[in-house]
């Protein structure tokens, strides 16, 4: 069996949970090979990333966490 039929059948019996996840490492893995024209481009096909960008943007900085809460060892 060839590679991406393999490939398709293993998706097949994936819970939709791990295809959510299986999604955005597709859209990782097109942009590692330069398929994408632009980080917009990239940003758009990550399912929900562009909406979760606008509501960062539209949350004042007083209800941010520190970036220490997120990354401690930065």
């Amino acid at each position: 069996m060839a590679t991406k039929e393999y490939i398709i059948e293993q998706i097949n019996t994936l819970p939709p949970a791990a295809l959510d996840r299986l999604a955005d490492f597709i859209a990782y893995q097109k942009f590692t090979f330069g398929m994408y024209d632009d980080d917009t481009a990239y940003l758009n096909s990550i399912p929900g990333m562009a909406e979760k960008i606008k509501q960062g943007i539209d949350t004042p900085l007083s209800e941010c966490k520190d970036i220490t809460e997120v990354w401690p060892d930065v």
